[in-house]
């Protein structure tokens, strides 16, 4: 017989061999990657109609599991967009938005609760918007921001550093058999397709029509803040030639987070995790390339910014070839990934969010007649200062408000704080471009009294922070 002290060594020893073969795959505890290319708007997607091949990775990945055809996002930009999927909340309750950027401590967020369920927790980050400086590490062991490494002037704005940075921690975690006996929750954000649009090539020449002279294309490719201020403001020398050129260039944006998000989930693959991992790829908003006179993703709640590309695959419990064109917002990933991971959703904090539909998860999806919404919590102070700075003098009057979009039926409005709304029939107009406000006034007021009730819903009432 082994001494007592040999024998709980060998009980020991086989329990961590255990616990690392079910961190290696088979395991009841899924990991979760979750993965989100900024600025991407779901109508350039191949399973959102797009004809141009700027995703065959997530497209083959989107058939491998369900496709959200109607995603819309909370928010129509980073920082509010990101505390909503980290949340579970719009914006309007979480706060996180112009004139108070910072996460607040008191939030419970994805990352915090995946750590106390025992999970691994690691987040990597392209976009400065979502730097430590906002709070947004809250939850993660480990919190990596490549932005801060990007060279001036370089065509990879982060992906490619990020991605290092992924591929060395999962070199890491394979060596590890501690570190593989947990799962792991993995945050990734992309920066590409945010302004300036310059991509790498292949993608770079790959979208390009041709003919088209290569200095523009240079020129074009560095079009940046301020110069998106500047096209909102009427101020802009940009002819409709210069937009289809930037049109172009942001789906080789898209093509190439495509590229480089496809080898993080191939390393998955080929590590043998990647049936056991909860995989979800999203947008945080999307763009305005011109689109409705504006540029970049300011002052705005069209669809442009709120509807985005949402893929979810897990084979264990969601069916492969899946389309779903029933409306969900993008945060509804907060209560998805953690029904699917088994992970309890906060027991003191709203969670507005519900699951996604097609995933296993009852009850799923948002009631029939639910409204679908888009919030700028605003007024854009921060934004409004950097415009009087650059343009002493203007009227900016039009900008200072809060926006709500409120989609019902075949109806949305675009709410205005300052009493100025407009409404469109998305159902016969998608791209908004009919203002319906002064023939359906009736109409208009029933929405406004939805949007108001909206602000006025019981969990606003409850939080402290409402107003």
């Amino acid at each position: 017989m082994l001494p007592c002290g040999a024998l709980l060594n060998r009980i020991a020893c086989a329990l961590l061999v255990l616990a690392a073969c079910a961190g290696c795959g088979g395991t009841s505890r899924p990991n979760v990657l979750l993965i989100v290319i900024d600025t991407a708007r779901a109508d350039r997607f191949p399973f959102d109609g797009y004809a141009r091949p700027t995703a065959p990775h997530l497209a083959a990945l989107a058939r491998e599991g369900a496709v959200y055809t109607e995603a819309f996002s909370p928010a129509p930009w980073t920082v509010p967009a990101h505390a909503s999927l980290f949340t579970g909340q719009y914006p309007s309750l979480h706060h996180t938005d112009c004139g108070s950027l910072r996460l607040p401590d008191e939030a419970t967020t994805l990352a915090e609760l995946f750590r106390g369920a025992g999970y691994q927790t690691v987040g990597y980050t392209a976009n400065p918007w979502l730097g430590s400086r906002y709070n947004f590490q809250q939850g993660f062991d480990t919190w990596a921001e490549s932005w801060r490494e990007v060279l001036p002037g370089s065509a990879d704005t982060g992906a490619t550093l990020t991605n290092d940075k992924v591929l060395r921690f999962l070199d890491w975690r394979r060596g590890n058999p501690e570190a593989r006996a947990r799962p792991l929750f993995m945050f990734i954000n992309y920066f590409e397709p945010h302004l300036p649009y310059h991509p790498p090539e292949p993608e770079r020449s790959r979208f390009l029509r041709s003919g088209v002279d290569p200095a523009r294309v240079e020129r074009l490719s560095r079009l940046g803040h301020p110069d998106e201020m500047r096209f909102i403001m009427g101020r802009s020398d940009l002819s409709a030639d210069d937009l289809t050129i930037l049109n172009d260039l942001y789906d080789g944006e898209i093509a190439y987070a495509d590229r480089r998000l496809s080898e993080i989930v191939a390393r998955f693959r080929d590590d043998g995790l990647l049936d056991d991992t909860i995989l979800a790829v999203t947008a945080d908003h999307g763009e305005n390339i011109g689109d409705h006179g504006l540029m970049d993703h300011k002052m705005s709640v069209h669809d442009t910014l709120l509807h985005v590309p949402l893929v979810l695959r897990y084979p264990r419990r969601v069916p492969a070839g899946q389309s779903i064109g029933r409306p969900a917002q993008m945060h509804d990933l907060f209560p998805t990934l953690l029904a699917l991971a088994g992970v309890a959703a906060p027991a003191d904090a709203a969670v507005e969010a519900v699951p996604l539909p097609g995933a296993g998860i009852e009850p799923a999806g948002r009631d029939a007649d639910a409204p679908i919404v888009g919030e700028f919590v605003g007024p854009p102070i921060d934004f409004l200062q950097v415009m009087a700075d650059l343009f002493p003098g203007s009227d900016l009057s039009r900008f200072n408000r809060k926006l709500v979009a409120l989609h019902r039926g075949d109806y949305k409005i675009h709410w205005g704080s300052d009493g100025r709304h407009a409404l469109f029939d998305v159902a016969r107009d998608p791209g908004e471009t009919r203002d319906l406000a002064a023939a359906d006034p009736e109409r208009l007021k029933s929405y406004a009294t939805m949007v108001q009730g909206w602000l006025d819903r019981p969990a606003r009432r409850r939080a402290p922070t409402g107003d």
